[in-house]
């Protein structure tokens, strides 16, 4: 109850706000939503689909529900308005969640023409998955809420994916500096047939406070302080549509945690990492630690670091787009390439060929022409991290002269807590986040899987009714250094349906998810939204 007046308290007090959605105005002003979520559910956990790749804002428990209130004012300025702005905040208030109250997304924006800094908190998704303009020219992108603030619903609708590989957008956002090419940008002297995006960014972990009281029942536990972060990424695409029917895209994506301070509740403080400037460049350049890091971080690489391999092609027809894409993840230099170099203790190198084992492969249809009535996309995907480099790993040492390198551990690490952010993997969510350990430890325990996901959307024509229709089904064999005792398994389901009516402030949607699974419980529910938007604009000249 206490949490219900704070709703009708800020409902009624905070009608004006900056919220961080991504905003497809094509006027200046301000633009500002609330919205009311509420998860009803029964089992040992909420539905996993109702929690999973929403951005950190939904709960884990099976009552659980949220109020946003915020919006964004953007404009230009200078010669012939050549800059754009854009502030944003977004104003959230608990149920049943990691914290009562926080500010989801605090944001400034400036960008010259195709350049763009961003300081703040901004809610981001994976990479290469969906089509974010796929509903825009439908009656469901006409209603106000989705025009306004599309990443809110049409973009969660039309992402069929189960998430990237190293960023899916299951945690909450990152505070960053980032100076980005946000979209694809024509290379200057390639006719249009080159384009490229790329960004670079430097942030702090804000879950300082959630890490230190989640550990709290498991004294052995490590858990971080000011922990920094690290990404970057470029992008390619290749093709001209009208010349030639085929589109290839490729590109590579990199983040890193480093610096901070590492504590156990049983020990207190552990470890101080070094964070000056020499550690911002190695975050940059991958690179081995100094005499001031653990014996491991000199060994390998300073920090954690992780990132992923894109590729994709599509094949654009006039019925249908057909989209072929995979992505492969590697830690440190860890299956960075097909190759991997293994040293002795006399420092002789070998070359050995290691082909990639752990991949998402995936296909995604679009349907241009109404081929099958009420059916706008279908998109199936695989994944696999089962391998890991293999169940080894060694140093060269006196007694065992060779190096041996496998056992990954995809998104713990050795040092700091682990790749999450709010107890909510900041990867593929497959990988179940650690906020499901109920005994306070934050280590990844299943990270070793083999997943297919299935994924339809579309739209009704004689309603303004849009839905989303999901499949998951996976294999889980725990992890290298704690195996689960028998194979879990799961298997997940999502309904959503979004009621937009045309030229109207409202929207409400219904989500029903079900999981049957020895992972995460035996689970049913069901998650209810409203959402209103109102503006104040002056029309551009």
């Amino acid at each position: 109850m206490r949490n219900i007046r704070i709703i009708l308290v800020f409902f009624t007090t905070l009608c004006i706000g900056l919220s961080g959605a991504q905003l497809k105005a094509q006027t200046d002003g301000l633009h500002i939503l609330t919205q009311g979520n509420y998860i009803f559910s029964d089992g040992d956990n909420a539905p996993y689909w109702l929690t999973a790749c929403r951005q950190g804002l939904s709960s884990i428990e099976t009552r659980n529900g949220y109020f946003r209130i915020g919006g964004t004012y953007n404009g230009t300025f200078g010669k012939s308005n050549s800059f754009n702005y854009k502030i944003a905040t977004d104003i959230v208030v608990n149920e049943n969640n990691k914290s009562d109250f926080f500010l989801q997304q605090v944001y400034g924006e400036i960008s010259w023409r195709w350049l763009t800094l961003c300081i703040g908190s901004k809610e981001r998704f994976s990479e290469q998955k969906g089509d974010k303009e796929q509903f825009s020219s439908y009656a469901f992108g006409e209603n106000r809420v989705n025009t306004l603030f599309p990443n809110i619903y049409a973009k969660q609708l039309s992402d069929l994916s189960s998430g990237g590989l190293a960023y899916s957008g299951n945690s909450r956002p990152i505070p960053q500096v980032r100076i980005e090419i946000p979209e694809y940008t024509p290379f200057p002297g390639t006719n249009g047939w080159l384009q490229v995006r790329a960004h670079i960014a430097y942030g702090r972990f804000s879950d300082d406070k959630f890490q230190e009281d989640f550990t709290r029942d498991y004294p052995t536990a490590r858990y971080g302080k000011n922990i920094l972060f690290h990404s970057k990424a470029a992008f390619i695409k290749i093709g001209k549509v009208e010349r030639f029917p085929l589109i290839f895209e490729g590109g590579l994506e990199m983040y890193s945690q480093f610096g901070g301070d590492i504590y156990s509740h049983r020990s207190g403080h552990i470890l101080s990492m070094p964070n000056g400037p020499k550690e911002y460049f190695k975050a940059f350049i991958p690179l081995s630690g100094g005499d001031d890091t653990p014996v491991d971080e000199q060994t390998n690489i300073s920090g954690n670091q992780i990132g992923n391999w894109h590729i994709a092609l599509t094949i654009p027809t006039n019925k249908c787009d057909i989209r072929f894409y995979g992505e492969h993840m590697f830690e440190d230099f860890s299956q960075l390439f097909f190759i991997e170099y293994q040293s002795n203790k006399d420092g002789k190198r070998r070359i050995i060929y290691y082909p990639w084992r752990d991949i998402m492969l995936g296909v995604r249809i679009t349907n241009k022409s109404n081929i099958i009535p009420f059916v706008d996309a279908v998109q199936y995907e695989y994944l696999s991290t089962y391998d890991q480099s293999g169940a080894l790993y060694h140093d060269p040492s006196k007694n065992f002269n060779d190096q041996m390198d496998g056992v990954d551990n995809y998104y713990n690490h050795g040092i700091y807590p682990g790749w999450h952010h709010w107890g909510m993997g900041i990867g593929n969510p497959l990988v179940i986040s650690p906020v499901y350990n109920r005994n306070g430890d934050l280590e990844f325990r299943g990270n070793r899987l083999i997943a297919h996901n299935v994924g339809i959307n579309g739209h009704l024509s004689c309603i303004p009714l849009a839905y989303r229709l999901q499949y998951t089904y996976s294999e889980n064999w725990g992890s290298y250094y704690h195996p689960f005792d028998t194979k879990r398994y799961t298997t997940s389901l999502l309904g959503e349906f979004i009621y937009a009516p045309q030229e109207s402030n409202w929207l409400a949607s219904l989500s029903v998810g079900y999981d049957k699974s020895n992972l995460i419980g035996n689970n049913i529910g069901a998650m209810f939204t409203l959402a209103h938007v109102f503006s104040i604009t002056k029309n551009k000249k």
